[in-house]
């Protein structure tokens, strides 16, 4: 039976459930402003089959608020997470900016990561030039009204819309570092590469990011492309399962 947890992180506590099954366990690292209820989909589609372990980010479902909604802090939370719960070198699957956590722990922890399950994020490649990060900022704030009703229905992250942009910015400019982090890496990853328009990017941007994916490949064989994912940034999680399921499977068998 499935068990929720709070882990004490700085200024706030994040929250998780931990589902039990065998072994590697699979931690899953949500969407920017997602929370854990978004993997339903995928976890039923997994059926018990593995240990299971979701948490909301801070200002995020049901953890606290903080000071510090910084990459490195996030990343630092997921360790957090997979010292509480004790699991050791799971598969960490990661959606959007999940995936350029997941990419980050495991240069930072090379031996606690088992393999790596990347959903339409961590390309190696900065897409946004500061005209495009001000847009960013700008469209957050445009939608600032709408933000604080959502959060306030914890439909989106309790954050501010500088916050919510830095967090985007954020993301891609760690992305565009990680051509030395997939080089580097010793475990394997499969990308779930989605489909149609990413919230917050052009079409062009989408284009570029997407065949960035052959950097990954081409700078390490343990990169692969899993499959490519008929559905769009947005909905992958919810109407592709199986395929995601396939890859932690793909992951779990290469990394045995």
């Amino acid at each position: 039976m499935s068990a929720e947890f709070t882990v004490p992180a700085g200024d706030t506590r994040l929250h998780g459930t931990d589902t039990p099954g065998a072994t590697p366990a699979v931690v899953f690292l949500n969407g920017g402003f997602a929370t854990q209820k978004h993997w339903k989909r995928v976890l039923q589609r997994l059926g018990g089959k593995h240990r299971t372990v979701t948490f909301d980010a801070r200002a995020r479902g049901k953890s606290g608020t903080s000071s510090d909604y910084s990459l490195g802090t996030a990343v630092a939370d997921v360790h957090r997470v997979v010292e509480a719960t004790g699991v050791e070198r799971p598969i960490l699957v990661g959606w959007s900016n999940g995936a350029t956590l997941a990419v980050r722990y495991a240069t930072e922890h090379p031996d606690q990561v088992g393999g790596l399950v990347l959903i339409d994020g961590a390309y190696p490649i900065a897409v946004f030039d500061e005209a495009g990060k001000e847009a960013v900022r700008r469209q957050f704030r445009r939608v600032g009204w709408l933000l604080r009703l959502a959060s306030l229905l914890r439909l989106t992250a309790r954050m501010t819309p500088d916050q919510c942009a830095q967090v985007v910015i954020e993301t891609t400019d760690v992305n565009g570092e990680f051509e030395a982090d997939f080089a580097a890496l010793r475990v394997p990853a499969a990308f779930v590469v989605a489909s149609g328009p990413h919230s917050g990017a052009s079409e062009e941007e989408n284009a570029k990011m997407r065949a960035a994916v052959g950097k990954a490949t081409a700078l390490n064989e343990l990169v692969t492309v899993f499959a490519t994912a008929p559905s769009n940034h947005v909905q992958v999680l919810s109407k592709d399962p199986g395929l995601i399921v396939g890859a932690i499977e793909d992951v779990v068998r290469r990394s045995a």
